[in-house]
């Protein structure tokens, strides 16, 4: 254990003087180090972050609710798979109405069509919401429940308001405060791209998720969002239905009927596959870590690239320190120095070189990945596996690139060793 300790100090004090010494060639090599390191330990910050943050999101929904779209929304295709996605037919207004029809295990099916986010031009008399909207959407009540967003005053869209194509409006908490400031906005002609709306109701604040406010949306009716938005040509577009089943246990089964009917809607032959999209939300975030996990390795094949090259960078700096300590290797062999000694010390070296670097790629990382937290409003992560695995392939990738120059260094002839000039 002394000895250990020993080598360890001797190690360390040899590494510093070496580093006083050549001091841009040692940067140069910890850098290749520090930038792969940081790249996993940043990315993985943020992927855990976007994890944490899209997995509240879902809790903050409905889990009885499932989804029928055009295809999966949280799905990259490539290829043939997205001319596949590409040639699905899109949800319409007739197949909506049918399948409200005879669903009997769904408490509540909408048609939500969502611009995410919107250019429209919002305005109250000559004032004008200076930011984007976050979402401007049609649809009808329900998604205001699907969604959890509860009224703080007014009503919510009604039948009648679909029926009649209704020029109405639900506002989010944001709209009031900027063109609202001291009024109540319901009762309130509100316009979208210069045409008027009634506000009708106006939503409690929800606060930001991902970096976008949940409180910048405006809701009408889709009957008026397919007249004035969309024009007539519309109804040929794609709608996302949004279901909601009687209770959890009904779920499974309530999504069953609503693929057999739907099939049936678009009289798909037994046997062929679905030319539609259904989820619930667990099914989406089960997606969403699949394609997160491809993410990774991905960055993880990209960051192990450089962290190769930086490998031979710490082989490269060991076999030109060892060229510059031959002399001194000789003399320690000659009063004693044994092979093991002068292998450890290289070893050591090495490995004490590339673990230096891995934590200044940590430190980078996390703070570039806590940052982002920050600006989506997310409490601060440490990765902690990945930390771990990090350090760990930090140490190998010491011991394995300074291998060949410790054993190098260990087989020096004494005697040469002193004659080298």
């Amino acid at each position: 254990m002394n000895r250990l300790i020993n080598y360890l100090g001797d190690a360390i004090s040899g590494v510093l003087f070496y580093f006083g010494q050549t001091k841009l060639r040692t940067f140069l090599t910890l850098l290749g180090i520090t930038v792969g390191v940081s790249s996993i330990i940043g990315i993985m910050t943020v992927l855990t972050t976007f994890d944490r943050a899209t997995t509240g999101l879902v809790e903050e929904m409905k889990t009885n609710i499932f989804y029928i779209t055009r295809d999966n929304p949280v799905e990259i295709s490539f290829g043939s798979d997205n001319r596949h996605n590409r040639n699905k037919p899109r949800i319409t207004w007739s197949e909506y109405e049918q399948l409200k029809r005879v669903l009997t295990l769904t408490k509540h099916v909408s048609a939500v069509v969502a611009e995410e986010p919107s250019d429209r031009t919002i305005s109250v008399g000559k004032k004008e919401l200076k930011n984007r909207l976050s979402s401007f959407w049609g649809g009808d009540g329900d998604v205001l429940e699907a969604w959890k967003y509860e009224m703080v005053s007014g009503r919510n869209i009604r039948k009648q308001d679909l029926d009649s194509n209704a020029r109405v409006a639900v506002v989010g908490y944001d709209i009031k405060e900027e063109l609202f400031p001291y009024s109540d906005p319901v009762g309130q002609i509100i316009k979208i791209d210069n045409i008027p709306f009634e506000v009708i109701g106006l939503l409690g604040a929800k606060g930001e998720m991902l970096g976008q406010s949940m409180d910048s949306m405006i809701g009408i009716p889709i009957t008026a969002f397919l007249q004035y938005f969309r024009g007539r040509s519309f109804y040929g577009e794609g709608l996302q239905l949004i279901l909601e089943s009687e209770s959890m246990d009904e779920l499974d089964a309530a999504t069953d009927e609503a693929i057999g009917a739907f099939r049936a809607i678009r009289k798909i032959p037994p046997g062929a596959e679905n030319n539609f999209y259904i989820a619930t939300n667990d099914q989406l975030m089960d997606t969403f870590g699949d394609f997160t996990k491809y993410l990774q390795m991905f960055i993880g094949l990209v960051a192990g690239i450089s962290l190769l090259v930086a490998g031979i960078g710490i082989a490269n700096i060991m076999l030109v320190s060892l060229t510059e300590r031959i002399k001194e290797i000789g003399v320690r062999k000659a009063l004693g120095a044994r092979k093991i000694d002068i292998f450890l010390q290289f070893l050591i070296e090495a490995t004490l070189i590339s673990i230096i670097g891995g934590i200044v790629g940590i430190i980078i990382g996390l703070l570039f990945g806590n940052v982002v937290a920050y600006f989506l409003q997310q409490d601060p992560i440490i990765p902690f596996n990945w930390v771990l695995y990090s350090i760990q392939i930090c140490v190998f990738m010491g011991i394995v690139f300074g291998l060949y120059p410790a054993i190098k260094a260990a087989n020096l002839n004494p005697i040469d060793s002193i004659r080298y000039e």
